[in-house]
């Protein structure tokens, strides 16, 4: 007999906790369409799995709330009959009086005192807004920037559809727009009920604050929010919430969408938002031909949209807005203090009277070790320094600096380091630290690629450089592979398939490439083409890593 399967929602969602006990929504569809089942029984068992500890009925939104005597772990049974019994996995219910719960607490007072400055308009803002279009490898193409001064409110931006997607232009609708969220957003009950949350120790930037990690409770065809929100446990102050969005449309998903909001107090109490910007890829459809082959339309990554903006109360001094390349609107410190090696040329020179010196490192976590060569340079190239065998540097500047700060290596280029462009600003005679971290592989696939399509795991990704004979750079060359897929799992078990998947990329002018979108285990056939010379094919395996660096080497005809 042919059993459908029943599946739950990704999470347990917590609605309410009284007197130690945590009430729990569950939400049981079927797995192949997504529709709700009525009727189901649900049962909330121990964390073995092995003794209920209470049920009910799914009701005409598929929907039962279920009381868990305290926070803890906790699986959830659905049957019925004409269904498969499905057992989540092991979920961890929390509320106040946990890492999480007594997080969320915390960081719900800021964004309440937020919310409420905003909505009544209690702190009179300038803001100078920007909207910006960027090329592949995050340089301004063109820019807009407006001002506005002693307004209520800081205003609401965003990127509409048709902005990132030229096959769309003309089509896109008010729902096609994409916004960092507000604090009215986040705080929002459809927001808290349809994301689970999760406790998680600060990383890169980060380094030395706690996270309140949200991603969406259920797999979706609709686009929604993950991201961390950022507190100081020093004061437990909101600092900021890094976010992006899962679930976009297919051509979207060429490149991570990513994002910022920071948040300030005044001495009055009141909560700002002093700077904020949201990035997403921007997509064309491109159209290739070969003699005696059907034309082939594929998307195309072009670059990327940004928009952002600097807001400040009324009468306070103004910052120079610079373009948001990580996720920090300041130069990052590393926390790493090694000393430098004393034969480091770079890290032992004198300042001079009057300069301004500026250090730090370069680290690989990829690697495990610190990364050589970096060109450090601000004022345009006019002042440098690299990075010695430990990757420390120290680069002087004559007189006061307010600028962008560049760290330049292949490396960094390849694995999309947004923080190789960093705002820097130093009164003359003063001393500054900024430095990069690369980071993990786990965090690059996560950051770069998103999750993969069932929500398991971050896609594995792959990357590298295309080079002539000589070892020359080979420009917009057309990268792409191919691998079969024999079982994919669905409800914990593995179903026989023969799926086909392919990835294309193009390079940039450096000749590096990255192709998003591997399965665990993927056996790949890799090939590299371009008029004019014959086409490269590789047979590859992806390491456990999920990450695969590869650079093909491009003959003549």
């Amino acid at each position: 007999m042919q059993l459908r399967s029943i599946v739950l929602t990704a999470a347990v969602l917590a609605v309410g906790a009284r007197a130690g006990a945590q009430d729990v929504r569950v939400e049981v569809v079927e797995a192949s369409t997504g529709k709700p089942i009525v009727g189901a029984n649900v049962a909330l068992l121990d964390s073995a799995a092995t003794i209920s500890l209470g049920g009910g009925f799914s009701d005409q939104s598929g929907r039962t709330d279920l009381r868990a005597p305290s926070n803890g772990n906790y699986r959830v049974r659905a049957d019925k009959v004409g269904y498969d019994s499905w057992v989540s996995v092991q979920l961890q219910l929390t509320g106040p009086g946990t890492p999480a719960g007594d997080m969320w607490v915390e960081l719900r007072k800021a964004l309440v005192a937020n919310a409420m400055t905003e909505a009544q308009g209690l702190v009179p803002l300038d803001v100078d807004l920007y909207e910006r279009v960027l090329d592949r490898n995050l340089s301004i193409v063109s820019e807009h920037a407006d001002q506005r001064n002693r307004i209520p409110r800081r205003p609401v931006t965003g990127i509409s559809w048709d902005q990132i997607d030229t096959a769309r232009r003309g089509e896109a609708s008010n729902s096609d727009v994409y916004r960092a969220p507000d604090a009215a957003t986040l705080l929002s009950d459809q927001f808290v009920k349809s994301h689970c949350f999760a406790a998680i120790r600060g990383y890169g930037p980060e380094t030395g604050l706690s996270g309140l990690e949200f991603r969406p409770a259920r797999v979706s065809s609709q686009p929604e929010l993950a991201g961390v929100l950022w507190l100081d446990p020093k004061g437990n102050a909101l600092r900021a919430v890094n976010f992006d969005y899962v679930n976009l449309p297919i051509p979207l998903r060429i490149a991570r969408t990513t994002g910022r909001v920071e948040f300030q107090q005044l001495a009055g109490g009141q909560w700002i938002v002093p700077r904020w910007y949201i990035r997403m890829p921007r997509v064309t459809r491109v159209t290739s031909t070969d003699v005696g082959s059907p034309a082939t339309s594929r998307d195309s990554l072009v670059g990327y949209q940004e928009v952002g903006g600097a807001a400040r109360p009324t009468g306070t001094a103004a910052p120079t807005i610079t373009s948001a390349p990580s996720p920090s609107f300041s130069p990052v410190s590393t926390g790493i203090a090694s000393p430098a090696p004393a034969n480091a040329a770079a890290a032992d020179s004198s300042p001079v009277s009057g300069s301004s010196v500026l250090t730090g490192i370069v680290y690989d976590s990829t690697s495990g070790r610190a990364l050589s060569g970096v060109q450090v340079s601000t004022g345009g190239g006019r002042f440098k320094a690299t990075t010695n065998s430990g990757g420390r540097y120290q680069l002087l500047i004559d007189g006061a600096i307010n600028d962008t700060l560049v760290f330049d290596h292949p490396r960094l280029r390849l694995l999309h380091v947004a923080e190789r462009w960093q705002p820097i600003s130093l009164p003359s005679g003063a001393k500054g630290q900024a430095s990069v971290i690369v980071p993990s592989y786990a965090t690059l696939r996560t950051r770069i690629c998103g999750r993969n399509e069932t929500g398991t795991e971050p896609q594995g990704f792959m990357a590298g450089y295309v080079r002539d004979a000589s070892g020359k750079p080979v420009p917009r060359a057309h990268v792409w592979a191919t691998w079969q897929i024999l079982w994919v799992e669905q409800n914990g078990r593995l179903v026989s398939t023969n799926q086909q998947r392919v990835v294309e990329t193009d390079t940039g002018n450096d000749g590096s490439f990255m192709m998003c979108g591997f399965t665990r285990g993927a056996q790949i056939t890799a090939k590299v083409g371009i008029a004019g010379r014959n086409t490269v094919q590789e047979k590859l395996a992806f390491p456990p890593i999920m990450v695969l660096e590869h650079d093909f080497v491009l003959g003549p005809r």
